[in-house]
C-alpha cells in the first residue's frame, strides 16, 4: 500500500494510504491502531515497506517530521528503528515538540534529552536576536538575558568601532566563577554596582579598539573586581577609567593597603553582643577585634587565629568562656554556629570539664529557645 500523507489531528497521528484505508497512533494511550480499526501490538507491520527516511518524507507538517528525527537520532544508540517506539518517546520531549512546531530548533542547544525550558519561557526578542545574530539559545542564555532584558538587547543596535557579535556573547556569558543560577558579572556590575548597559557596552568597545584588549571573559570579570575594590574605598570612583588596566592595578594596590582596615570594621560589625551571658561563676566574653582572637591562640596554644576570616564572612563567631572573678584569664575557646555551641575547648585543645559543660549546655538551651520564639 502507498501512503499518501501523514499529519496530526488531536491526539492522533494519522497515516493515510492511497487506497483510502488509514492506521492510527493514539498519543493519550500509546495505541497503535490498526488499517482494520482495531488496536495492533505493532505500528510498523502496518507500515511495512517503509523506512523511516520515507515515512518522514510523507509528513505535512515538515516540522514534526525533523522532531520525530531528532527523537530517532537522540537515541539512535539504543538501535531505535520502529516507528511505534519514537512515537512512544514523544511525551519525553513536551518542551522540544513545542520548540520544533515553532521552527526554532535551530537556534536551540540540543542534548540527547528534552529541554528544562518552554518555549514559553524564552523572550521574544532573544530569539530575534539569535536569529539575527546566529546565536545558540541555552537555558543559561536565558536566565542572564531575562535579568537586563534592555541591556542585553541593545547591544546589538549600538554603533562600534570594532566590538563584535562574538565579543557581546563572550562578555554576555562570561560567568567563569559562577555556577547555572548566578546573574553573571555583567549583569552584576548593573545590579550591585550602578552600571549602566549602553555605557558599559561603549567602554568595551573603547577597551577594545584603543587598549588592545580583546579577552572579554577575562576584561568583565576585571571590571567587576575594579568595582569591587573602588566601592569598598568609595563609592565615587569612575567607572570607565582610561588606561583601565593601569587604573586597576592602582586600585589592587590602594585596596590591600586598606584591607586591614576593611577587614577590622567588619568584624566589629559581626560581633554578637548577645552573646554575653553569664552562668553561675562562668562568663561568655565576646572578642572586641581581630587581636582578641590572636591573642587568645597564643594563650591557648590553638589555632583559633584561623578562624578570623571565618568570623568576618558570617561563617561562625567566635567566643572566650571564662571565670568571672578573673576575665581577663583563657580558659575555653568556643565556636559558635547557628545560634548553638558546635566546639569548646581549653588549653592544647584539651577537651572541657563536666562543670564547663553545664555552662555550655545552659548556652544552647537558651538560645535555642530564643532561636524558636523567632
Amino acid at each position: 500500500m502507498i501512503i499518501i500523507k501523514i499529519y496530526k489531528e488531536k491526539q492522533f497521528l494519522i497515516f493515510d494510504f492511497e487506497n483510502g484505508k488509514t492506521c492510527r497512533y493514539d498519543f493519550a494511550t500509546k495505541t497503535s491502531i490498526g488499517i482494520k480499526g482495531k488496536p495492533v501490538k505493532n505500528l510498523q507491520h502496518q507500515l511495512q515497506g517503509y523506512n523511516l527516511d520515507q515515512l518522514w518524507d510523507c509528513f505535512e507538517d515538515k516540522n514534526y517530521a525533523r522532531f520525530l528525527r531528532y527523537i530517532q537520532r537522540a537515541n539512535s544508540r539504543y538501535g531505535m528503528r520502529n516507528i511505534g517506539t519514537i512515537l512512544d518517546n514523544v511525551p519525553y520531549y513536551k518542551n522540544l515538540e513545542q520548540i520544533f512546531s515553532a521552527g526554532i530548533e535551530n537556534l536551540i542547544y540540543l542534548s540527547n534529552h528534552d529541554t528544562d525550558f518552554t518555549i514559553n519561557d524564552i523572550p521574544k526578542s532573544l530569539i530575534k536576536i539569535a536569529k539575527e545574530h546566529n546565536i545558540t539559545i541555552s537555558e543559561r542564555l536565558i536566565s542572564y538575558y531575562k535579568i537586563n532584558p534592555n541591556a542585553h538587547l541593545i547591544a546589538y543596535n549600538l554603533d562600534y568601532m570594532t566590538l563584535n557579535d562574538d565579543d557581546i556573547y563572550h562578555t554576555m556569558m562570561g560567568t567563569a566563577s559562577y555556577g547555572q543560577d548566578e546573574p553573571g558579572y555583567f549583569n552584576r556590575l548593573i545590579a550591585s554596582y550602578g552600571y549602566n548597559g549602553k555605557a558599559l557596552w561603549m567602554y568595551l568597545d573603547r577597551l577594545k579598539t584603543l587598549e588592545a584588549l580583546t579577552d572579554f571573559d577575562y576584561i568583565i570579570r576585571e571590571i567587576y573586581d575594579y568595582a569591587r575594590m573602588m566601592s569598598t574605598i568609595s563609592d565615587k570612583y569612575d567607572k570607565y577609567p582610561r588606561n583601565f588596566l593601569t587604573t586597576h592595578k592602582i586600585a589592587c594596590r590602594n585596596y590591600n593597603r586598606l584591607k586591614k582596615e576593611f577587614e577590622e570594621d567588619i568584624f566589629k560589625k559581626r560581633i554578637n553582643k548577645m552573646y554575653e551571658v553569664a552562668y553561675k561563676d562562668y562568663i561568655f566574653i565576646c572578642p572586641k577585634c581581630t587581636q582578641d582572637i590572636k591573642d587568645e591562640a597564643v594563650m591557648q596554644n590553638n589555632c583559633v587565629a584561623s578562624y578570623i576570616d571565618k568570623v568576618i564572612n558570617g561563617e561562625c563567631q567566635i567566643l572566650f568562656l571564662r571565670k568571672k572573678s578573673n576575665p581577663k584569664q583563657s580558659l575555653i575557646t568556643i565556636e559558635v554556629r547557628d545560634n548553638r555551641i558546635v566546639q569548646a575547648l581549653r588549653r592544647f585543645n584539651n577537651p572541657v570539664t563536666d562543670e564547663d559543660q553545664e555552662a555550655i549546655n545552659y548556652f544552647n538551651r537558651k538560645f535555642e529557645k530564643e532561636k524558636m520564639a523567632a
